[in-house]
């Protein structure tokens, strides 16, 4: 017989690390035109919403949607109407409106695609402390990698929204530039959740899955494209500001604004783990802190490095384990440990059993 499964989601789990509720709003119109895409599928939008504490009108109003908001519709939506496909779908509804709030209003009046770019790594605050993105290069230099972290919630039931982001972003870069760039390739942690011939229709690229991060993957070459011209940002649905203007407004407002640390050491932390660089020392590095100073900050907010480290290794593993059928050895890989010996010793003492009983479990469950 198969022994109980401690599943920390399931009871009680430590939300300590968790990005605190107040820090989950996005500051953007998310749900745009969700009432009307679930009519035109056959469904009850209000319904739906409700279920989240949301109505129809919340979905044209900036700051009224938290991200956990934003998660839970979408795969209700998915599930209730049987439509694998509902983010992509939505994002493409979206396509060529002010998504973005604040934040958009930053980068479409950038000069160009690399500067919009800059604007939205280093001023994601003003779209929510529950997201993080970072940019990274190939090795080559031929490639700029957009990566895009959900810090508010666990990693599993997520892909609907992921699905949505990357396919907005992507959409917005064409807006942006009068259709001269978009994404050259789209990377996702999950397995493909619809045929993988929809997602070549929608994104029109190359599409990878099972991959280390979430993201969108740029040409190097295509961050010196100009905007379109005013004229053309108005008729696209832009209608673009003075830079120096958004830019002031956006420090103003959301300048200060942080996650708590331990949030921000594990949105450093998430893409770092498959990488075997993600000692203290490596995410202070990127944080601009000294160790030391890395672990007073978080001893202030009541946590530890290796509390977070755990945390994140629990959230990919439990989503790897219920959402794919990735074999064991890779999973090892992609958590950082240097062994399968290792990763079961973790697994056995965060739930007390073994990696193939906790994922028989949940097969059970479904």
């Amino acid at each position: 017989m198969t022994s109980p499964v401690r599943d920390p989601h399931a009871q009680g789990t430590d939300t300590r690390n968790k990005a605190r509720p107040g820090s989950e709003m996005m500051q953007a119109r998310i749900l745009r035109r969700f009432p009307q895409l679930v009519r035109d599928l056959g469904g009850e939008p209000a319904d739906i919403l409700a279920a989240h504490g949301l109505d129809c009108e919340s979905c044209d109003r900036e700051g009224a949607v938290t991200c956990s908001q934003w998660i839970g519709v979408l795969e209700q939506a998915a599930a209730e109407l049987g439509v694998t496909d509902f983010g992509m779908r939505l994002a493409e509804r979206q396509a060529g409106i002010d998504l973005f709030g604040p934040l958009g209003r930053v980068m479409r009046s950038s000069r160009t695609f690399g500067e919009s770019l800059d604007h939205a790594v280093t001023h994601t605050a003003a779209h929510s402390l529950a997201v993080r993105l970072w940019a990274g290069r190939s090795a080559s230099g031929q490639s700029v990698f957009i990566g895009h972290e959900v810090l508010a919630e666990g990693l599993s039931s997520r892909g609907q929204s992921i699905e949505h982001a990357l396919l907005a972003g992507h959409l917005v870069a064409k807006a942006l530039t009068g259709g001269r760039v978009g994404a050259q390739r789209v990377h996702f942690r999950h397995e493909a959740i619809s045929d993988k011939a929809v997602y070549r229709r929608h994104f029109r690229c190359e599409v990878r899955f099972c991959c280390n991060e979430d993201g969108l993957a740029f040409a190097a070459s295509d961050l010196a494209v100009p905007l379109v011209d005013p004229d053309a940002a108005t008729d696209a649905g832009l209608n673009p500001d003075s830079l120096d203007d958004m830019i002031a407004f956006v420090e103003t407002e959301y300048g200060r604004k942080r996650p708590t640390f331990q949030t921000q050491v594990r949105g450093v932390m998430m893409p770092l783990l498959w990488t075997g660089k993600s000692a203290v020392q490596d995410v202070a590095r990127i944080l601009e802190l000294h160790p030391r100073s890395l672990h007073r900050r978080l001893r202030e907010e009541r946590s530890s490095f290796q509390a977070i480290k755990d945390e994140v290794r629990r959230d990919l593993l439990l989503y790897y384990l219920r959402c794919t059928d990735m074999p064991f050895a890779h999973i090892v890989e992609k958590l950082g440990f240097s062994e399968q010996s290792a990763m079961s010793r973790f697994v056995r003492s965060q739930f007390d059993t073994s990696p193939r009983e906790l994922r028989r479990s949940y097969a059970g469950a479904q």
